[in-house]
């Protein structure tokens, strides 16, 4: 090979390899390529001549302590000590059928900038037990005879497929495999005893990546294990599944013996049938041992949870049970952990109380092993007694806290960030607090990331403080499409430092800590939806809040008032963009009024910017004037004692059922004290009259007349509301009134006011923007 920068690094981890080593290095070097490639080999701790035929190769050598080896770090440490763009993997036993292998295997990620990952096929060594070989043909046959692309879809429905389909969609195997460094750099191998390829294939495919199957590039490997290494191997195999898949599905013996047996019956008719086989009787026993040990393996180790953990070291092969297999099978006796839960239950609840817990648990065990039978039953109470888990980390760990001190002022842009930037195709990471279905700044958030996406803008979501949420980013995207809006944009976990990105946006204060810590992008904006420091009594978190204000960051704010007040409080530069309405979603649905009169009401008991006791009185002296009047609320699950009235809880709806509501609706009353949301203008577009509360946020927000605004007290939202059911005619003008202010909003309009706002903030940011430009 010439001295050249090599495009490929092969890396063999090596310990004792005996005569198949030197049969894998001869294959590797004779590799026929339009590339250059190196070898790296790892050795922990050989004893026989594998490093002497290592050294007789032009290979690269790296010895390390055979106390120091797993699976996932060695290979970790090896990929460290490359610099090639693209990592071919193989073992020491899989020996490269043709010079055409690593070829075919880099080849989909030369083709394809978004696969991070490759695996190739396995076929079985001369001499192979015939079941090893039927095995891998039946195996392989599942991915097709073409190159073959795995992603997830985005969406529900794409998680869902990968959730039903897992065992194909994560099979990657690192003994022919090869991945993109640039991926392994943030998505390194777990440090595990085992499986670390499966995980790493998951990992990325979570991640948003593609990972493809190459069927022309092929090595030989395969083992002939007796039936008892072969039932060891397949309970470490089922062990780990239930470790870190934890698939629902628990076969029984009779079902996996059944399934086995059927299968070795079909294995040893091809074998008995073969003219060419020799001693086909022996290797029909084998066969049939083979595939029996590998059911009660894999019985076994579907249920280790409910071992003693001494049967299950004596038992596994990889009875050290490093890295996360031994944090997480480090677990105490059931009879321990069933004391512990006692006494925990004891304090919290006294002997009645743990009394009934108790019952109801026995109770709740019986019905689910009625229906999904005794293992899943007992693996669910084993799991259920354990002590709960140690928080991640604590509460000054959250984002606001960790970067609670000002960055130096010297702080320079990360190497990586874009060095060119086009307003017109803006590159923008958004970091957003964690959600959940139904809040209302979310929703504006992601349908602003759609907007301008559809704009030819770039948008990346970055979750701060997300360790309730899935871990999972195509999980989280899933998420967002189904709880809100699909977008094109990938959702993370805000670990580290973001992509390179022209504008990294705020989105709450919590937020706010981080994009100023941050190096990812030229321009720091804040997407200012309310008053935050509003949100709290004056103390810790209302400072913090308020400090985020003085950050020097571009303000794009929901609306007039929230603009003149960064403006002039904090000296701001700002621009402002109005809530609107989504007239397909929101619009009078005839035919849903019936002879009672109804009110609805959106109540959050949490948010105390909606006023929930203010609301919650007046209604109650509009039900004792009205007594048939119908309350309808929304926003939160309420029971039945949480008002002191009786009321229709719909807890939170999605967009079709609130527009139902609001349609069916006489009145609607919505508060917010610090700025005014997107509910009035929704239940306007509904043709339900709107009564919010009369501040300064909300004058200077609706045209006058389009909505009620009572003073901010029990008796004035009271009395408006009851001149709105008792006074038709009133009633009808606020309807109109309503119809004519929510008539020119839309978000494609409000969507210009965005943009055009992003465009100003880059040309301010690279001194671009024309003289006498508002600057504050």
């Amino acid at each position: 090979m010439k001295q050249e920068i090599p495009l490929v690094t092969v890396i063999i981890p090596v310990k004792n390899g005996g005569s198949l080593l030197r049969e894998c290095l001869s294959a590797v070097f004779s590799q026929q390529t339009d590339f250059p490639y190196e070898v790296l080999c790892v050795d922990s701790g050989s004893r026989d001549d594998s490093v002497d035929i290592i050294r007789s190769f032009p290979a690269r050598l790296l010895q390390i302590d055979p106390t120091t080896f797993g699976h996932g770090r060695t290979r970790n440490l090896a990929i460290q000590n490359s610099h090639s763009p693209f990592v071919a993997l193989i073992t020491q036993d899989a020996v490269p059928d043709d010079t055409a292998w690593l070829r075919e295997l880099i080849a989909p990620m030369r083709e394809n900038a978004e696969v991070a990952g490759v695996f190739g096929r396995h076929k079985p060594h001369p001499g192979c037990i015939p079941s090893e070989a039927f095995m891998l043909e039946r195996h392989f046959a599942n991915f097709g005879a073409d190159t073959t692309l795995f992603r997830i879809r985005p969406g529900p429905e794409g998680w869902a497929h990968y959730e039903a389909n897992k065992p194909y969609y994560r099979f990657f195997s690192d003994n022919n495999a090869a991945l993109r460094r640039s991926v392994w750099t943030r998505i390194p191998y777990r440090d595990v005893e085992f499986m670390e390829d499966q995980l790493w294939g998951a990992d990325i495919l979570e991640a948003g990546y593609i990972k493809a199957y190459a069927p022309r590039s092929v090595v030989r490997h395969s083992h002939n294990y007796s039936p008892l290494t072969q039932a060891r191997r397949a309970f470490d195999e089922a062990r780990f599944h239930r470790e870190y898949f934890d698939s629902p599905h628990l076969p029984g013996l009779r079902a996996l013996l059944r399934e086995k047996l059927h299968q070795s019956k079909l294995d040893v008719r091809r074998l008995m049938s073969d003219p060419n086989e020799s001693s086909r009787l022996s290797k029909a026993v084998l066969t049939l041992g083979r595939d029996v040990g590998q059911g009660l393996g894999w019985f076994l180790g579907d249920r280790y949870e409910l071992l003693p953990q001494a049967l299950v070291r004596r038992i596994s092969q990889h009875h050290e049970l490093k890295g996360d297999a031994g944090q997480r099978g480090a677990h105490t006796s059931l009879v321990e952990d069933v004391k512990q839960t006692y006494e925990r239950t004891l304090a919290e609840r006294s002997t009645l109380g743990t009394a009934g817990a108790l019952a109801r648990g026995v109770m709740a065990s019986y019905q689910q092993y009625k229906q999904h039978g005794i293992s899943r039953t007992l693996l669910d109470v084993r799991r259920a007694v354990r002590p709960p888990p140690a928080p991640d980390r604590n509460w000054w760990d959250a984002e606001q806290y960790r970067y609670i001190d000002p960055p130096p002022r010297t702080m320079s842009l990360g190497t990586a960030a874009r060095q060119q930037m086009d307003p017109a195709h803006l590159v923008i990471n958004w970091v957003v607090p964690p959600f959940g279905r139904g809040g209302g700044g979310h929703m504006t958030i992601f349908r602003t990331i759609q907007m301008l996406e559809r704009m030819g803008h770039t948008c990346r979501v970055y979750v701060v403080d997300s360790g309730g949420m899935a871990s999972e980013p195509m999980r989280l995207q899933a998420q967002v499409h189904e709880w809100f809006l699909p977008i094109r944009a990938p959702v993370f976990h805000l670990e580290g430092e973001m992509e390179p990105a022209d504008i990294v946006m705020a989105t709450a204060w919590q937020t706010a800590y981080a994009v100023r810590a941050s190096t990812c992008a030229p321009v720091k904006a804040y997407f200012i939806q309310d008053y935050e420091p509003a949100f709290f009594s004056i103390g810790a978190e209302w400072q913090l809040a308020e400090d985020t204000y003085h950050f020097g960051f571009y303000g794009l704010t929901a609306g007039p008032w929230l603009e003149q007040q960064m403006r002039e409080k904090y000296g701001m530069f700002a621009r402002s963009f109005p809530l609107a309405v989504d007239h397909d979603v929101y619009y009078p649905e005839p035919g849903l009024k019936g002879d009672k009169r109804r009110v609805f009401a959106y109540m959050r008991p949490h948010t105390t910017r909606r006023g929930f006791q203010i609301v919650a009185l007046a209604l109650k002296k509009v039900k004792e004037r009205f007594p048939d009047v119908e309350i309808h609320i929304a926003g939160s699950q309420l029971p039945p004692s949480a008002l002191p009235f009786a009321f229709v809880g719909h807890g939170i709806l999605d967009f079709a059922d609130l527009r139902r509501v609001f349609s069916s609706c006489d009145v609607g009353v919505c508060l917010s004290f610090t700025n005014y949301s997107l509910l009035p203008q929704e239940m306007a577009a509904c043709g339900c009259p709107v009564v919010d509360v009369d501040v300064e946020s909300t004058r200077a927000a609706y045209p006058e007349g389009a909505v009620v605004l009572a003073p901010p007290n029990v008796g004035s939202i009271a009395d408006e509301v009851c001149r709105l059911l008792e006074d038709e005619p009133y009633r009808q003008r606020q309807i109109a009134a309503g119809f004519d202010y929510v008539r020119e909003l839309s978000w494609d309009k409000a969507i210009v006011h965005t943009a055009e706002a992003l465009k100003a903030f880059a040309l301010h940011a690279t001194g671009r923007a024309k003289s006498g430009a508002q600057s504050a």
